[in-house]
């Protein structure tokens, strides 16, 4: 006779806590613009281009447990104004000036602290931009190129001093100023080929530091000197077309101190596609040699990937 069998199964239970709900916070945000802008044609050849625009933004944060709330709020004017000479049709020579901003210094409507003991600098961050430049038509239009000079100083700028180990933590700079040319042709260069490029060159340096002045002078990081790209489209029939396209990012500084430099890549992306008044199927392929790089100092770069797309009209 058998002894009966005695299975014991030891169950173990597993108990999560939660710390008590400690902010339920609403945020609103309400932003108001007018705008205006002409182009006055004072003589035949000479143009003036002048523009306003202002605007009046609030934000809110409301604390729903403990009844505190903040806000901050603001308005700003933003000119534009620039002066055209077209000595023939073809020919624009332009020189130009602009004011922008951005709430709350560069950040966004984004929260802000409820108790009344943080202590934050809510004005905006502004820029200016000195441009000249040259836009030209080539071939009875079917080539345009433009080359531009400028001058773009942002001030008021919050930045990260330790954005790996302490990202929630910023801090008013003071200001950064980039200089820097920038080329580009765009257009048809035969029947069935266009072209899509441009290139820049640019000095993007810290113009002012309050808190740290060791960094005046410094490389912004995460910028890079060079850019570029190349695309090349070709279009054998009517509804079907193919093109090619290069991108390239020169080497960069990870940090404002300019300790830590990454390198420079370039990647290649490529499409195929057809069209019709009713059928649009298109297939590309971004990165396509799978090279392996880096856009910031904790973001690898895409890799290679294809997306398939189809859409019908009726």
């Amino acid at each position: 006779m058998r002894k009966p069998l005695i299975r014991i199964t030891l169950i173990g239970i597993k108990k999560t806590y939660y710390n008590k709900l400690s902010a339920k916070t609403n945020h609103k945000a309400t932003s108001k613009g007018l705008y205006w802008q002409d182009l006055i044609s004072l003589t035949q050849q000479w143009k003036l281009l002048a523009g306003l625009r202002y605007d009046n933004y609030e934000f809110a944060s409301n604390n729903k447990l403990n009844h505190q709330s903040r806000s901050y709020d603001g308005h700003t004017l933003s000119p534009r104004v620039g002066l055209i000479w077209q000595p023939i049709a073809s020919q624009s020579f332009y020189a130009s000036y602009s004011k922008n901003f951005a709430p709350y210094g560069g950040r966004g409507l984004i929260t802000i602290a409820t108790d009344s003991k943080t202590v934050y600098d809510d004005k905006p961050q502004y820029s200016r931009q000195y441009e000249i430049g040259v836009k030209s038509d080539w071939f009875n239009d079917k080539l345009s190129s433009q080359i531009a000079l400028y001058d773009l100083e942002l001030y008021n700028v919050r930045y990260q001093p330790d954005s790996v180990n302490d990202p929630y933590n910023w801090q008013v700079r003071g200001s950064d100023r980039s200089q820097g040319v920038e080329l580009s042709v765009i257009g048809q260069l035969s029947k069935n080929w266009y072209i899509n490029s441009g290139i820049g060159y640019q000095q993007a340096k810290v113009h002012k530091d309050k808190k740290t002045p060791a960094n005046e002078g410094k490389y912004l990081s995460n910028t890079a000197k060079h850019s570029g790209n190349l695309g090349v489209r070709y279009l054998p029939h009517e509804n079907w077309f193919t093109e090619v396209e290069f991108n390239y990012k020169g080497s960069m500084y990870n940090d404002d101190k300019n300790l830590v430099k990454r390198p420079g890549y370039g990647t290649w992306n490529a499409a195929i596609g057809y069209q019709t008044r009713s059928v649009d199927v298109t297939l590309a392929l971004t990165n396509l040699l799978g090279k392996e790089y880096w856009r910031s100092s904790s973001m690898p770069g895409t890799p290679r990937a294809f997306l398939l797309t189809a859409s019908y009209k009726l």
